[in-house]
């Protein structure tokens, strides 16, 4: 209606002329619009009245905001401003920019670390406040979210663990086990079910009050098998723990087609143990004493730096690291820590040369910094630090691949034997010494605990495994050996052959079907048959093991079914150690009287939606969000509709 009326006459000027004409505003040196009735000028004057009133209280809000503390200006914590965007984008910046305050203020008052942001699960709580009409909206009950939802979550968690369950029948699974004391001092025993699919959490039993004896332990781990399937189940890893060894024994006894594996990992970091610590009546202490001396120097160069204030404070001075120590509960803490003092050499060595160092002098600590000093300047003690980290380069290495949810039971028999003859590479040409003619009786002592660990570890499952890589019958890779370790295929392998025969006939306990899969394997292991073509034959040596059975097994089914089985199967029960690191992030020492069976519910849901999110790829190495609240106990007000059923 006011653009018809506009239309009979043009009027020019700004928004507030035009307000004025139209309003009939005195005061703004513009005629009054003739055309307007008294019945539209009060509607206009109502819309008008009440743009007034919104842009008053906008203003009034923006000046309660000031009152926020903001950056100064030049901080390194100020973000470049950046481009406005759409309309629709800017639209509410006032009540988002209160929202991200309030977001601010309860993460700084949590003491929740900043990655929370970035979590998914955090983001699509946030996305479902603000993509629904929840304005009455009230966070769950301290009761509630502790019993109820607990229990909702970890019964919907459990069901989308059935595709990793399914795949079970075909891949087999590892039933990983290990012990552990929380905060309270429970004694705790869990189990992890490992596969080529993840690493799953399914139980933490409380052992208070129970002798961990081989029948105690066996029993928790015939429940757990009961529940996994005894079908499914391919092998029990455990360290080398008596009672564990013990119960796994009565599991092969009644499961012949489980085998116990000790962990390689485990059975690595023995072996480098005993290298770098060796025992007195040991028979190669004479020989590796010198890397004992070695560390004991550093574990003091460690200790005089940080237990010092003064040497600490020049250290600092040249380096933004920090000396690290031998730690029983970490793989190859030895080689962590030389590897850190190696990089901090320099830092060290200006340490010493430092002006303030001479306050030492005279003093109840000079003979402890004369001796810091008397290693750290000497280029020989240095070349030792080299030398111990170059040849324990390949145990390294082989320890690092395993510790991984990576399928390698099938790489563990080879592995040892490269890892051996590289040993022996780097010590003959240290000491230069030729590598087919002489020998080292430094070598030889260590081959000693190789050789010892391996047979305490060596299990006949792990020749089977080997038997089944396609890789190790071609003869470009029989080819790689030397005269002085040649290579050798599975088949003709005495000592493989005779583990491969035992697990056989464990496996296979029907004689027809023990006469088949021997059958099988003939024609596999001499490229008959089907395996004679050339582009099978070719592909041994290209495609991955498990590749290659799925493509051209189909002509042996029972060989098939069990490389799929032993190809997706783990060589440690490192998941085990990871999941106590879980457990020690949940019962925190602000939680620390959470119960067993809570924090057995805590643990299920963190540690298998982290499986789901990697299977979605929802950011796989996303850093552990956690409260630091300290809620855990305690009374609040309390509705009848928040709780279950629930023991916790």
């Amino acid at each position: 209606m006011v653009l018809q009326l506009l239309q009979k006459k043009i009027v020019t000027g700004s928004y507030t002329k035009v307000k004025g004409h139209l309003l009939k505003l005195p005061n703004h040196n513009v005629e009054k619009c003739l055309a307007i009735s008294n019945e539209v000028l009060t509607e206009l004057l109502q819309e008008h009245n009440l743009a007034e009133s919104r842009k008053n209280r906008e203003n009034e809000e923006a000046k309660k905001r000031q009152a926020y503390v903001t950056l100064p200006s030049g901080s390194d914590l100020v973000q470049p401003k950046k481009r406005k965007g759409t309309v629709t984008e800017c639209f509410n910046m006032a009540e988002r920019d209160d929202a991200d305050k309030e977001c601010a203020r309860m993460i700084y008052a949590c003491s929740l670390p900043f990655s929370l942001v970035v979590n998914p699960h955090f983001k699509r709580f946030v996305s479902k406040l603000g993509g629904y009409k929840l304005s009455g909206y009230v966070p769950p009950s301290y009761n509630r979210l502790r019993t109820t939802l607990l229990a909702q979550e970890k019964a919907h968690i459990d069901g989308l663990l059935q595709p990793f369950r399914d795949s079970w029948k075909k891949k087999g699974l590892s039933l990983c086990s290990d012990g552990w004391t929380d905060r309270q001092r429970h004694p705790l025993i869990n189990m992890m079910a490992t596969s080529g699919g993840g690493d799953m959490f399914l139980k933490a039993y409380d052992t208070s009050g129970k002798t961990k004896g081989a029948d105690y332990v066996s029993s928790l781990f015939l429940e757990t098998i009961e529940k996994v399937g005894a079908n499914n189940v391919v092998q029990i890893i455990t360290d080398n723990a008596a009672n564990f060894k013990a119960a796994a024994t009565l599991i092969e006894v009644k499961y012949p087609h489980i085998f116990w594996t000790p962990c390689v990992v485990h059975s690595l970091n023995l072996a480098l143990r005993s290298i770098c610590d060796p025992t007195e009546n040991s028979n190669h202490y004479d020989q590796c004493k010198w890397i004992s001396t070695m560390t004991e120097a550093c574990q003091s160069i460690r200790q005089f730096v940080l237990q010092h204030t003064k040497a600490l404070n020049i250290f600092n001075k040249y380096s933004k690291l920090t000396l690290l120590t031998i730690a029983e509960t970490r793989f190859a803490s030895h080689i962590i820590m030389y590897e850190r003092l190696l990089e901090v050499k320099d830092a060290v060595v200006r340490m010493i040369l430092d002006d303030e160092w001479k306050m030492f002098r005279k003093t109840i600590y000079e003979k402890k910094a004369d001796f810091v000093k008397e290693c750290v300047l000497f280029d020989t003690w240095w070349d030792k630090v080299e030398y111990f980290l170059e040849f324990t380069t390949p145990l390294n290495k082989f320890l690092r691949f395993t510790d991984t949810d990576t399928p390698c039971l099938h790489m563990v028999y080879d592995m040892w034997d490269s890892m051996i003859e590289d040993v022996r590479s780097i010590i003959l040409k240290h000491e230069e010494k030729d590598l087919i003619s002489e020998k080292s009786a430094f070598f030889y002592a260590i081959q000693i605990v190789f050789e010892t660990r391996w047979n305490k570890s060596n299990t006949p499952l792990h020749c089977l495994a080997h038997s089944l890589v396609s890789k190790y019958y071609c003869q470009n890779w029989l080819d790689e050996g030397n005269s002085l370790t040649p290579r050798v295929a599975p088949n003709e392998d005495q000592e493989v052959s005779q583990n491969r025969n035992l697990c056989f006939k464990r496996l296979f306990p029907n004689p027809d079907d023990l006469k088949n899969v021997y059958a099988e394997y003939g024609r596999f292991a001499m490229g008959l048959e089907y395996f004679s073509e050339n582009y099978i034959v070719d592909a041994r040596s290209t495609e991955e093991p498990l590749t290659w059975w799925a493509n051209y097994g189909a002509s042996t089914p029972m060989l098939q079914s069990l490389a799929f089985k032993l190809l997706s199967q783990p060589a440690s029960s490192s998941c085990c150690e990871r999941n106590w690191s879980i457990f020690s992030l949940v019962q925190r020492i602000k939680r620390s009287r959470l119960s067993p069976q809570m924090l057995d519910y805590l643990v299920f849901v963190h540690c298998n939606m982290r499986i789901l999110d990697r299977k979605r790829e929802e950011v796989p190495s996303l850093p552990t969000v956690t409260n630091n609240t300290g809620e855990d106990e305690g009374s609040s007000e309390v509705n009848a509709d928040d709780f279950v059923d629930l023991d916790v």
